[in-house]
C-alpha cells in the first residue's frame, strides 16, 4: 500500500541545516496496527508527516498504492488526505468555533456531499465511538477524552484507507487514554493504523508492528517488508468538492463566535456605505425638485411656438416636423399666469390681492397665520384679505382691534390710473431675433397695477403694437418702427370693487402667488385679444445647439400666420449649469468619502491578516482534512463578502433613517420656503432610490473582497504542516 524509498528530510535554518530523517526504507501493507516508537526528537511525527502528505521530504519518494507522490500535484494531495488519509492529533485539532457534529460533517463536505447525507454520515460515527449525546456542542465544552474521540470520529467517517496517530493519548488521562487505544485496535482490523508514541508499554501491548527510530534512522523494525517490488502507474487527477454554500456557512459559524468584532467592522463600513447612498440620495432629491422647479418656470419643449388659433393644427404641426432636428411636438393651450396686484398710493405700497385660490391649494396657505377678529378666508372672488402691514399702514393705527371695526365689510378698489415712465434703453440685446432699432424707444407709460405683474418671458405678437416682451424687472420694450409706438396699451380689470373679510397676521399676501389659468376670467385686453395655441417643439442635441437656424426656418415657412417663436434652452442650460455643479459637489465630497472607506478598509485589511495568524491552526486542520488552497482562501474571501453584505444592508438601514430624519427635519423646518417654492410641503430632499441599495451592497461586498483577498492568498500559501505549527 505505502513504500518509501530513500526518504530524507532536511529542515533548513539560516546557513544551516538539521537532518531530521535518514535514509528511510519502509514499506507497509493493508490492515495492521503500527507504532513508530521513538523518544522526543527522533525524527517520529516528521516521518508521518510526510506519511499522510502533511509535508514534504527533501529527498527520496513515497509510493502509494503504485502511484509515485513525487509526481503528485497540490490537488492530488489534498485528494488523498481527504479520502485515503485520516488524522488523529495529540491535541485534537477541533475547529472550535463549530459545533461537534460540524466539525465531523467538514470532513464529508469536502468532498462535495449534500447536507441531509453528511449529518447522516457524521451522527452514525459518533454513535459508532459512543459520543452522539454530544453532538450539539461545542468543543469547549467536552473533556479530552471526549475532545479525541470526536476527532477519531472526524477521521474514520471518509472510510479512509489510512489512519494516522500522532500521540492520540498524550493529553489523556489512563482510563480515556486505554479506551482511545482499545478504539484504534478495533479500526486496525479492517485498515492500516499508524500510531506515533514515545510510550513503549503501549506500543508493545497494542501494535502489530513497531518501528523504532533514534536521531532521524530507523534502528529497529519488528515486521520489516523490504525489496518488494512495487509497480508505479502514473496518478489520475482527483479533486475535493468544497460546495459554496458550505463556504457561506462555514464563514457565518466564524463571524458568529466573533461577533462583536464582526459587528464593528461592518459598523465601520457601513457608516462609509450609507454616506455613499445619502449623497446619491441627496444629489437625487436636489436634481428631481431642482428641475421640477426650473421646467415649473417655462415650458417644457426646447422651442415654443404661439400661433393663432385660426390656422389648423395639423398643419403646423406638418410644417414643424418637417424640420430634420426636430423629434417631437406637443400641442399645449397658452396658460396664462397673473398676478393680481394693486397699488395703495403713489410711495408705491404695495399689497398683493388674493382674488381667487385654486381648490387644492386653499388649505396650504392657510398655514401661513391667523386672521383676526371674526373675519374668515375669502370664499367669494369679490372678498379679500389684507396684511396687518396694510392696515396700519394705510389707518396709522396700531392697535388691531380698532382697525378691524373700521375695515370690516369696507370695499376697496384697484386703482388703476397709476403709472411710472419707463427709463430711455436700448432694445438690441432684448430683440435679438428682430430687426435692431436704430433709434431709441421714448418712454412708454403703463399700467403697473395689470402689466406689470405678468409672469416674465411671457411674450406675445399682435398686428397692432407688433412683439411685447415682459422682462423680469418689469421693463417693456415694443419692438417695433419708431413711428408706429403712439398710445399706451393697459388692460381693464374685469373686477373692481372688493369686500374686505378680514386681516391676516403673515406675510403672505406680500408674497407674489400665482394662479394658474385664471387670467382671462379676470383681465382681459381692451382690444384685440384672441387665444393662441402653443406648441412644444422637442429637438435633438443637435438641434438643441442651434435653434437659431431652426427657427429662422420655421418663421420663413410660417410667413402669413399670427405667430411668435421663443427658444427655452436657456432653461435647459440652467439644469445643464446646475448638474455640473452638482456633480462638481458630489465629486468633492466623494473624494473625502474614499479616503474613509479606504481606511476603513485597511482596518479590515489589518483584522483580516491578524485573524489569518489567529486561525492558523484552523487552516491547518482544513488543510489536512483535504480542503485545497482554493478552498482556504475562498474561505477567507467567503467570509470578507459576508462582512460586506451585513455592512451593505446595515448601511441601507442607516441611510434610509438618516433620510428619514434629514426630510422631516427641513419640512418642518423650512416649511414656509418650501411651500413658497414648490406650493407644497411634503419635499424629500434626500430620495433614496432601490437601484441605489442594491449597488450599495454589491459595491460594499467587492470592496470587502478585494480587502480579504491578500489575507487569503496568505493564508491559502501555508503548508498544512506550517499551519498547524503556526509558523
Amino acid at each position: 500500500m505505502i513504500k518509501l524509498v530513500g526518504i530524507h528530510k532536511i529542515y533548513e535554518d539560516g546557513n544551516t541545516g538539521f537532518l531530521a530523517l535518514k535514509d528511510i526504507n519502509l514499506d507497509f501493507k493493508d490492515d495492521h496496527f503500527v507504532c513508530i516508537l521513538g523518544k522526543s526528537g527522533s525524527g517520529k511525527t516528521t516521518l508521518l508527516n510526510i506519511i499522510g502528505g502533511l509535508d514534504n521530504p527533501s529527498s527520496g519518494h513515497m509510493v502509494i498504492n503504485g502511484e509515485l507522490t513525487t509526481k503528485f500535484t497540490t490537488t492530488q494531495w489534498d485528494y488523498f488526505r481527504n479520502y485515503k488519509i485520516g488524522f488523529i492529533f495529540q491535541n485534537f485539532s477541533l475547529i472550535e468555533h463549530l459545533t461537534v457534529l460540524d466539525n465531523v460533517k467538514l470532513a464529508i463536505k469536502l468532498q462535495g456531499i449534500k447536507e441531509q447525507e453528511a449529518k447522516e454520515r457524521a451522527l452514525a460515527m459518533l454513535e459508532k465511538v459512543h459520543i452522539l449525546a454530544q453532538a450539539h456542542k461545542l468543543p469547549s465544552q467536552l473533556s479530552g477524552g471526549e475532545r479525541q474521540r470526536v476527532a477519531i470520529a472526524r477521521a474514520l467517517v471518509n472510510n479512509p484507507e489510512v489512519i494516522l496517530a500522532d500521540e492520540p493519548t498524550g493529553n489523556l488521562d489512563k482510563k480515556n487514554a486505554n479506551e482511545v487505544l482499545k478504539i484504534l485496535k478495533e479500526i486496525s482490523e479492517e485498515k492500516l493504523v499508524i500510531m506515533v508514541t514515545h510510550n513503549r508499554k503501549i506500543a508493545h501491548t497494542y501494535a502489530d508492528r513497531i518501528i523504532e527510530l533514534k536521531d532521524g534512522s530507523v534502528v529497529s523494525d519488528t515486521k520489516p517488508y523490504l525489496n518488494e517490488k512495487v509497480k508505479i502507474s502514473k496518478p489520475k487527477p482527483k479533486y475535493t468538492k468544497f460546495r459554496f454554500g458550505d463556504k457561506i456557512k462555514h464563514a457565518l459559524n466564524n463571524i458568529r463566535m466573533k461577533k462583536w468584532r464582526s459587528f464593528l467592522i461592518s459598523l465601520g463600513l457601513a457608516i462609509g456605505v450609507s454616506s455613499f447612498i445619502l449623497i446619491d440620495g441627496i444629489s437625487n432629491g436636489i436634481r428631481t425638485n431642482i428641475k421640477k422647479y426650473l421646467n415649473g418656470r417655462g415650458s417644457d419643449g426646447d422651442i415654443t411656438l404661439i400661433i393663432n388659433k385660426e390656422a389648423a393644427p395639423e398643419e403646423i404641426i406638418k410644417i414643424i416636423t418637417e424640420e430634420e432636428e426636430v423629434i417631437g411636438v406637443r400641442l399645449n393651450p397658452v396658460n396664462y399666469q397673473v398676478n393680481k396686484v394693486n397699488e395703495v398710493n403713489v410711495n408705491s405700497l404695495q399689497i398683493n390681492l388674493s382674488y381667487k385660490f385654486l381648490d387644492d391649494e386653499k388649505e396650504n396657505f392657510r398655514l401661513f397665520g391667523r386672521i383676526y377678529g371674526d373675519g374668515h378666508w375669502p370664499t367669494n372672488d369679490n372678498e379679500i384679505l389684507v396684511s396687518y402691514n396694510f392696515a396700519t399702514t394705510v389707518f396709522n393705527i396700531s392697535n388691531i382691534e380698532e382697525i378691524w371695526q373700521k375695515l370690516k365689510g369696507a370695499t376697496i378698489s384697484i386703482i388703476t390710473g397709476y403709472y411710472y415712465e419707463v427709463p430711455m434703453e436700448y432694445v438690441a440685446e432684448v430683440c435679438e431675433l428682430y430687426e435692431f432699432i436704430d433709434e431709441q424707444t421714448p418712454p412708454v407709460n403703463y399700467d403697473e397695477g395689470t402689466l406689470g405683474s405678468f409672469q416674465s418671458h411671457i411674450v406675445w405678437q399682435k398686428q397692432l403694437f407688433g412683439k411685447l416682451l415682459l422682462e423680469s424687472d418689469n421693463r417693456i420694450y415694443l419692438c417695433q418702427d419708431y413711428t408706429s409706438i403712439t398710445k399706451n396699451y393697459t388692460y381693464k380689470p374685469l373686477l373692481h370693487d372688493f369686500t374686505i373679510v378680514g386681516i391676516n397676521d403673515a406675510s403672505f399676501i406680500q408674497v407674489s402667488f400665482v394662479t394658474e389659468a385664471a387670467y382671462l376670467n379676470i383681465y382681459e385686453f381692451h382690444e384685440h385679444i384672441s387665444y393662441n395655441d402653443n406648441y412644444d417643439i422637442y429637438l435633438t442635441d443637435k438641434g438643441r445647439s442651434n435653434t437659431y437656424l431652426i427657427k429662422t426656418s420655421l418663421s420663413e415657412k410660417l410667413k402669413g400666420y399670427d405667430f411668435f417663436i421663443h427658444d427655452n434652452v436657456s432653461s435647459n442650460i440652467s439644469i445643464d449649469l446646475f448638474e455640473i455643479f452638482l456633480g462638481m459637489a458630489q465629486f468633492i465630497i466623494s473624494m473625502i468619502l474614499i479616503v474613509s472607506v479606504v481606511t476603513a478598509g485597511l482596518m479590515l485589511l489589518m483584522l483580516l491578516m491578524i485573524s489569518v495568524i489567529e486561525r492558523s491552526r484552523e487552516i491547518g486542520i482544513l488543510r489536512a482534512l483535504g480542503a485545497t488552497k482554493s478552498d482556504v482562501m475562498s474561505v477567507f474571501i467567503t467570509e470578507s463578502g459576508v462582512l460586506g453584505f451585513f455592512a451593505g444592508i446595515l448601511g441601507i438601514v442607516l441611510s434610509l433613517g438618516s433620510a428619514l430624519i434629514a426630510n422631516e427635519i427641513i419640512r418642518h423646518k423650512y416649511e414656509r420656503i418650501l411651500l413658497q417654492t414648490f406650493y407644497r410641503t411634503d419635499i424629500n430632499l434626500v430620495i433614496i432610490k432601490p437601484l441605489s441599495c442594491l449597488i450599495a451592497i454589491i459595491i460594499s461586498i467587492i470592496f470587502t473582497m478585494m480587502f480579504g483577498l491578500f489575507p487569503a492568498i496568505k493564508a491559502s500559501k501555508k503548508t498544512p504542516i506550517n499551519a498547524l505549527k503556526r509558523l
